[in-house]
């Protein structure tokens, strides 16, 4: 399947969409480097890029969609250490204050792009090596909803990381194209340059992103003293992001059911339980760090369930309610967590972890936090 150019559908802005602004909006505190960079204008500051024939986005009387994610599957697409941000995954959570993206069809390279985007934490964001969008059947009718379009990154030998910035220079492929994708993040600010390059112009693209560098003002010296050479393709993967569920259960097709944040805590798993379906534990320094699961019947239907345990403390994520109750009982904390599944079963979580190990519970509570359900 070869991607389309970016085109574009004029409608009149005869509505508004429902739920528009819906999200409680945080206060966004400016770093102030940040905001000299940009002069608090994402817009302004991503137009002094060396581009032309820019691709209009907005109109005074109109709006306007674009085909852009389908020929870009990886534009501005990012992750935090648990998930993709600024996707309806975020639930309750409101992580990006604002996102702004310029399409240019310059005459000289072809599409591109060019994306900045404000986070309100000043958390790490990674890049993911796989990236897939649907068809949009405004452009190709019902049909289209079916098709999938995929990119692909790839490491090369320019990456730094600091404590106030990181940045990286990488290959994205798609069906048909090749681009020299720039990345950087420096506190809240997250930037992204894609440039369409084949291997008989790699040096002309890594200086016109040299250029972007300096006409923006970023000072990213990993890209001021990058050199043709360090293009190489690599075989690593340390750079992007690392999913940090394991899965359990296995349903339809032997994906798991059951997500737990566990890949980025110290706990092992245990690989013949004698206790629970399965079984996580390590030896912190104050004792016994230890989860175990089970499924588990119920006469109740998920309205019902969700009632009955109201009562409890609870974390509510991705739509789904995980109750917890705690006890202690020699330095011990033992805790007993239950989610609703489907089908009339439930998720059983058992727990314990040392009373003064802060730690500890802080591994336990990340996981109880964040369980992820399928229940289709």
């Amino acid at each position: 399947m070869r991607y389309p150019t970016v085109f574009a559908k004029f409608i009149l802005l005869m509505f508004c969409i429902a739920g528009c602004g819906a999200k409680h909006e945080r206060k966004f505190v400016w770093d102030e480097s940040i905001a000299q960079l940009t002069d608090k204008s994402l817009s302004k500051w991503l137009r002094k890029a060396p581009f032309s024939n820019e691709l209009k986005q907005k109109d005074e009387d109109k709006i306007l969609f674009t085909n852009a994610n389908e020929v870009f599957p990886f534009m501005a697409r990012f992750h935090n250490g648990t998930e993709e941000i600024g996707s309806l995954n975020d639930g309750e959570e409101n992580l990006i204050y604002k996102k702004e993206i310029v399409l240019y069809q310059d005459p000289e390279w072809g599409d591109l792009f060019v994306s900045a985007m404000l986070i309100y934490d000043e958390e790490e964001v990674y890049l993911d090596r796989h990236f897939t969008k649907t068809g949009n059947p405004l452009f190709g009718g019902i049909a289209s909803s079916m098709q999938t379009y995929s990119a692909s990154l790839y490491e090369t030998g320019i990456f730094g990381q600091t404590p106030t910035y990181k940045t990286g220079i990488y290959w994205a492929q798609t069906a048909d194209k090749r681009y020299l994708l720039g990345f950087y993040q420096k506190q809240q600010l997250v930037f992204e340059v894609a440039i369409p390059c084949q291997s008989s112009n790699e040096a002309q693209a890594l200086a016109k992103l040299q250029e972007v560098n300096q006409q923006l003002g970023l000072q990213i010296t990993e890209w001021q003293q990058a050199a043709s050479n360090q293009l190489k393709q690599q075989n690593t993967y340390e750079t992007f992001w690392k999913d940090p569920f394991i899965r359990l259960y296995p349903g339809r097709y032997m994906l798991g059911e059951v997500q737990l944040k566990i890949k980025d805590t110290p706990l092992q798993q245990s690989q013949a339980p004698t206790t629970g379906d399965y079984h996580f534990q390590y030896q912190s320094s104050r004792g016994v760090v230890e989860i175990f699961t089970t499924l588990e019947d119920t006469d109740e239907l998920e309205v019902a369930f969700n009632k009955a345990h109201e009562a409890l403390a609870v974390y509510t994520y991705r739509g789904n309610k995980i109750f917890y109750d705690e006890d202690q009982e020699n330095q011990q904390v033992h805790g007993s967590a239950k989610a609703y599944f489907k089908d009339n079963r439930y998720l059983h979580i058992h727990y314990q972890y040392p009373k003064k190990d802060l730690e500890a519970r802080q591994t336990i509570h990340g996981i109880l936090e964040k369980v992820r359900l399928s229940k289709h």
